[in-house]
């Protein structure tokens, strides 16, 4: 029975795999393979959120601060020292991960929901530094013509350019697929483990030698690292800013995805992370009132499906099961 369900989850993998990379075949028109690639970036940041929230069991509200830190610090990379996309990007989520790791060592010192008001009051913080430091950031009036990602030359001649929405998609999905890899990993691994003692009893995970914080300050840095990696995708391929994408409100927009979709389950944050922005595209003529249909949405979730739709998903499959192992 075991082995018919891997092969059976493999089945979906598979169809699901397929499904993301033929979708620009069957969903054609500029605006609707543009609100793809914003699914994609929004799963990526949704994704990091999820790791720290869901695996460690910290709600960090500076999230979409740090995605709006590592877009600015690519896009700076990319206008103001001309680095080329591909050094850019890194070095990018390299600084919103170190900026991840000084903000855990003062911030995770903090118990119960401290850490979360904290946190957002720093991200409250960045956000008018961002905003008002002309200079740098360009301030108020952002930062406008910044450059799709540098080709990629093929061995034989020709290049893999991404001035295209389709391949803009393409190098998204690349991302995504390597971030849900490398968190599951994580989460899969004696590390995952570590990770779940601490979420459930952080005194206990004390008491047989889990150091809770350096692990607590490592996943807040690698957290922070994947809301900047969405983030620089982000910036190049709108090719400007605003100081809005480092508004720490952005955070709740991530965690409504993460929770509609379902904390600490790998397919929460790309089952929210779809759902909301074409949720959001397809009520956009509802104007505000569109708020009003999330906050019912959000209530229904958490009355019949507290582990979010990916929960119920995966409490319907074990229900299904049983009954067929019954007969």
């Amino acid at each position: 029975m075991t082995v018919k369900n891997e092969n059976k989850k493999r089945l979906i993998y598979g169809f699901l795999i397929l499904l993301a990379v033929s979708a620009p075949l069957f969903i054609t028109g500029d605006y609707p393979r543009h609100i793809m690639v914003m699914c994609g970036i929004w799963v990526i940041s949704s994704m990091g959120l999820n790791l720290i929230l869901g695996y460690v069991g910290l709600l960090n509200l500076a999230h979409g601060t740090f995605f709006g830190i590592g877009a600015y610090a690519t896009a700076l990379l990319i206008q103001g020292l001309g680095f080329s996309f591909w050094v850019a990007l890194p070095v990018g989520c390299l600084i919103t991960a170190i900026l991840g790791f000084l903000t855990g060592l003062p911030t995770l010192r903090t118990k119960g929901h401290y850490f979360p008001i904290t946190t957002m009051c720093l991200g409250i913080s960045i956000y008018y530094v961002i905003a008002r430091w002309d200079a740098l950031t360009g301030g108020a009036s952002g930062l406008f013509g910044l450059p799709r990602p540098n080709p990629i030359p093929l061995p034989f001649g020709g290049e893999v350019a991404f001035e295209s929405t389709v391949s803009c998609y393409y190098l998204v999905l690349f991302f995504v697929f390597l971030t849900l890899l490398v968190i599951a990993r994580f989460t899969r691994s004696l590390v995952g483990k570590r990770l779940a003692a601490i979420r459930g009893n952080e005194n206990l995970a004390q008491s047989v030698g889990i150091n809770t914080m350096r692990d607590k300050v490592i996943f807040l840095s690698i957290s922070t690292l994947i809301a900047g990696l969405a983030g620089g995708l982000y910036a190049a391929y709108m090719g400007s800013l605003m100081a809005e994408q480092a508004h720490f409100l952005g955070s709740f927009e991530m965690l409504l995805n993460v929770m509609i979709g379902g904390v600490g389950t790998l397919a929460g944050p790309i089952i929210g992370g779809i759902l909301l922005p074409v949720l959001t595209e397809t009520l956009h003529f509802l104007g505000n009132l569109r708020l009003v249909v999330y906050g019912i949405l959000l209530i229904l979730i958490m009355g019949f499906l507290p582990q979010g739709i990916a929960g119920g998903l995966r409490l319907a499959t074990q229900y299904y099961e049983q009954r067929r192992a019954a007969k």
